[in-house]
């Protein structure tokens, strides 16, 4: 398959849309967001700043003790909304390396259908990720999945430069429902569509 047939039939790949807002606030019933396992220095408090402390803050304080396994992500309702937290990386050097891919698994084994809306934060985009060198390319994983998703960004100047790379599309109107945004397509899906009909011909 040639690359035009290739993005022909994964409808050209639209960009991950991206909303500049609080996250907390979105209409989306899921919200998914990076935890660390266990570090080689037995480190696992996820409650310490960074995204995983708001949400202890929010109304999940276990997030201070639970032992995630890499890869294996749990759920939690919050106040009428399910938290998704995706053990993704450690808090160490080299623990983010794996990140891209491990969003892309985390989020494909959620129990979501693909018709929902799953907003998510940018990952490796705090204090953590910065001081352990995370990178843009954790946006891969949320492209990739075959989840429907939505990319929240809080900051503003951080939103703009995303927006800047064309790795991402602003969504509309901040007051648009997310049924009437634009959904990221779903290469895979699409792909394997378009084998089996070949293999049916």
């Amino acid at each position: 398959m040639n690359l035009q047939e290739f993005l022909f039939y994964n409808g050209l790949q639209k960009p991950l849309i991206a909303i500049q807002g609080d996250i907390f606030s979105t209409p989306a019933d899921h919200i998914a967001f990076a935890v660390h396992w266990r570090n080689k220095a037995g480190s696992l408090d996820n409650s310490n700043g960074g995204f995983a402390g708001k949400v202890a803050e929010y109304g999940w304080p276990e997030l201070a003790t639970l032992e995630f396994e890499k890869g294996k992500p749990i759920t939690k309702k919050i106040k009428g909304k399910y938290f998704h937290a995706l053990p993704v990386h450690t808090n160490e050097k080299g623990g983010w390396d794996e990140t891209p891919s491990l969003i892309e698994e985390c989020m494909n084994i959620l129990p979501v259908p693909t018709t929902e809306v799953i907003a998510c934060v940018l990952i490796g985009g705090g204090n953590a990720g910065m001081k352990y060198k995370a990178t843009v390319n954790n946006i891969e994983g949320f492209i990739k999945t075959h989840k429907t998703t939505v990319l929240y960004v809080y900051d503003e100047v951080m939103y703009n430069a995303l927006i800047g790379t064309g790795v991402v599309a602003g969504a509309i109107p901040m007051n648009c429902a997310l049924t009437q945004l634009p959904k990221v397509y779903k290469y895979r899906e699409l792909a394997t569509a378009k084998v089996l009909e070949l293999m049916s011909e």
